[in-house]
């Protein structure tokens, strides 16, 4: 077997956290993993010497190469981990001057983007809810309480937890507005449309139906407030009669009105105060624009566009 100048080091390194720390066996193989990638790396990159001779720039090259080679983020920030307290160790045991990893960085992990699903499928699912508390909804009030709430949810891309949450002094229905308590207990205004008002007033005439023991808006069992996993499991079974193959949460629909918002062409700043989000930077994942959107924006606003 190949060995390193510093094979000893991470011997001593690995003993230290088996015997003082009582880390795990995997954990162990893990390190010692990530400790041998960094060597081999080095005897490629002819870059092999004594551990008190490693740099900040052999580091940053180690990292470097690790991103070309499509590692994910959460990989190469775990590599950086195992660098960071072998070095560590180096300082405080082995005699080392200096610590190399000091000032090295870990790559950001990208935010997933939001999962949403088109106006059409919303058209769909709105459809859906229609059908339901026509046919059904003198004989099922709760089909008029499920339209009320995807209509408003959608209309307003409230958080579930604000949804299920509302309580009946925060609607106003002919100003057409709710007033949302938010994370961090900040408040806004938030406005909905004639439509989903509709929708709100014809469940709000039969809401006494339900024997309601809260001042929540939407009501489940027993008079109380409907729950969050309650909700969820109502929109995904009215998401297949919709005929949406997509996983479909809240969360989705809330992701849908701020994209949608955002294509029909809606400022940031606007959205913004929309969902109630305290930094811009978190609405700004809103802005991933599917191509078949930039080229009819660009053929719309374009000079030579057509």
């Amino acid at each position: 077997m190949n060995t390193h100048p510093f094979d000893p080091a991470i011997e001593s390194f690995l003993e230290s956290k088996r015997l003082d720390r009582g880390v795990s066996n995997s954990t162990i193989a893990a390190y010692r993993q990530d400790l041998r990638d960094f060597q081999v790396w080095l005897q490629k990159s002819s870059l092999a010497r004594p551990l008190k001779e490693i740099t900040y720039d052999d580091l940053s090259l180690f990292v470097s190469a690790l991103a070309e080679q499509n590692q994910k983020p959460a990989s190469i920030s775990r590599k950086i981990s195992t660098l960071r307290q072998f070095f560590k160790f180096g300082c405080l045991e082995l005699g080392l001057e200096s610590n190399p990893t000091e000032l090295l960085k870990a790559p950001k992990n990208k935010p997933p983007l939001p999962k949403t699903i088109s106006e059409k499928e919303v058209t769909s699912l709105l459809e859906a809810v229609d059908n339901l508390a026509q046919s059904r909804g003198t004989a099922h009030p709760r089909f008029l309480r499920d339209r009320a709430m995807i209509y408003l949810l959608y209309a307003s891309g409230l958080r579930v937890s604000e949804l299920v949450g509302l309580k009946l002094s925060q609607i106003d229905l002919q100003a057409g507005y709710l007033r949302i308590h938010g994370k961090g207990g900040k408040e806004r205004v938030t406005p909905f449309a004639k439509t989903a008002g509709d929708r709100l007033q014809e469940y709000l005439d039969i809401r006494s139906k339900f024997d309601p023991q809260t001042d929540e808006v939407f009501i489940g069992h027993a008079g109380s407030a409907i729950t969050r996993q309650a909700f969820w499991k109502i929109l995904k079974s009215l998401a297949g009669q919709a005929g949406i193959s997509a996983l479909l949460s809240p969360h989705t629909l809330r992701h849908s009105f701020a994209t949608h918002l955002l294509h029909s062409g809606m400022d940031l700043r606007s959205l913004q105060m929309l969902l109630g989000h305290s930094d811009l930077s978190t609405t700004q994942i809103y802005t991933h624009v599917g191509p078949e959107h930039l080229k009819d924006a660009h053929q719309k606003f374009h000079p030579r566009g057509k």
